[in-house]
């Protein structure tokens, strides 16, 4: 049951749409851009002030969060898709002024294409069983001997560097903690660039673009996408169904590039 006062909300920040024209899905996505353009451009310092308005978007928005709880794999057995959805409104709490902040980022985004990855990664660097600052940085010594980047290297990498004792064994362990023996009840994990940032780069627009999420898609549903996969997806995100078509084939392609270099990598390291 929402705490949302919306007759309070409405009277405080009045909305100029005609809501029974609309579609409840079109109506979510113009409500939410119209609130979120009631806030400061000043400072995101300002804008976080406007807790009534963080409240208001998060009902709005209740079930895009658990899309990103549903799409997001976290390598631990203990943690359960309530533990995934907590973690998401967290999260957002923690960003939410940032979208449509003109001085910084981007405003001319969906409000789900700003939030899905930043969201998601921010749940996988809590839950994840393995801390996500050590690994990366022992991944990244093996990265730096083998010439690649720290998020592709692999198990069978380890067989190929030299590092002391200690550092070897917590690899192992981590690398360990990856494969679960049920594969059947756990999404397979597909290593790509895209999926690894550094620190920095987790609030940079580098995850604004459609075709990486369609290309993000695709790793998760580990099959091209259909048309209604496309149908789901612009139901549940707000984008035109058409645009995610046209976009599909450039997703695809840049897709089959990502796996090509992942192909030929292994190759290069090979024995």
């Amino acid at each position: 049951m929402s705490d949302v006062n919306w007759k309070l909300i409405d009277e405080k920040y009045p909305s100029k749409l005609d809501r029974d024209s609309m579609s409840a899905e079109e109506y979510r996505k113009q409500r939410t851009i119209e609130l979120y353009d009631y806030l400061p451009q000043t400072s995101l310092e300002d804008r976080f002030k406007y807790t009534d308005i963080r409240d208001a978007i998060i009902d709005l928005n209740y079930t895009f969060f658990g899309y990103i709880a549903t799409h997001t794999f976290i390598n631990n057995s203990s943690i359960s898709y309530e533990d995934k959805f907590q973690s998401a409104l967290l999260h957002f709490c923690e960003m939410w002024p940032k979208y449509r902040f003109a001085p910084k980022y981007r405003s001319d985004l969906s409000f789900a294409v700003f939030f899905k990855l930043r969201v998601g990664e921010c749940i996988e660097r809590e839950l994840n069983e393995v801390k996500y600052s050590l690994r990366r940085s022992l991944c990244m010594e093996v990265g730096q001997q083998l010439g690649k980047h720290w998020g592709q290297v692999t198990y069978d990498d380890l067989k190929h560097v030299k590092l002391p004792p200690d550092k070897m064994q917590s690899l192992q362990a981590m690398f360990g903690s990856m494969y679960v023996a049920d594969l059947d009840t756990h999404a397979m994990f597909i290593e790509s660039k895209q999926e690894f940032t550094d620190e920095e780069e987790l609030y940079t627009d580098n995850y604004d673009s459609l075709v990486d999420m369609l290309v993000h898609e695709m790793l998760i549903a580990e099959h091209k996408l259909e048309d209604k996969d496309l149908l789901d997806l612009a139901m549940m995100l707000d984008i035109p169904y058409d645009k995610l078509k046209s976009l599909l084939p450039e997703a695809e392609e840049k897709l089959h590039k990502i796996l090509l270099e992942r192909i030929d990598t292994i190759d290069t390291f090979k024995g």
